[in-house]
């Protein structure tokens, strides 16, 4: 064991070195927990099950049977593989649409709405800023 002060050379400074990182690993693991400040105690996790779902199982024979045939796992038609199937749902479709982005006419329009609420000096300020900006 590495020691702070040297080699243990008996019983009692061994018991002394291991009492110390018996401490040292425990505060270590301490500190490493989540704790709430408020209370003092251990914060609960909290897991949601995942929703069931159902998997279409295909038998090994009927698995080289559609094989064969050309057939697709997923609707059972063929000419396609279940990567182009339709049927399936895409991960292109469960994505929101990102906002699109305004153009400087728009976040010159949003901005003088929010500046109309100013005094009328800040107001006359904040857009004669805007337009040294380049808006």
């Amino acid at each position: 064991m590495t020691q702070p002060e040297g080699a243990s050379t008996n019983i009692k400074d061994w018991m002394n070195t291991a009492i110390l990182f018996d401490e040292s690993y425990k505060q270590a693991i301490e500190y490493g927990r989540t704790w709430d400040d408020d209370n003092g105690r251990k914060l609960k996790w909290s897991f949601r099950k995942k929703e069931e779902v159902a998997i279409k199982q295909i038998s090994e024979a009927d698995q080289k049977e559609y094989m064969v045939k050309g057939l697709c796992f997923q609707c059972d038609r063929g000419g396609h593989w279940i990567r182009d199937c339709l049927d399936s749902p895409k991960k292109d479709e469960k994505k929101k649409e990102e906002p699109k982005k305004l153009t400087k006419e728009e976040r010159y329009a949003r901005i003088k709405v929010l500046v109309n609420d100013q005094p009328e000096e800040e107001k006359n300020l904040l857009i004669d800023l805007m337009e040294l900006e380049g808006f």
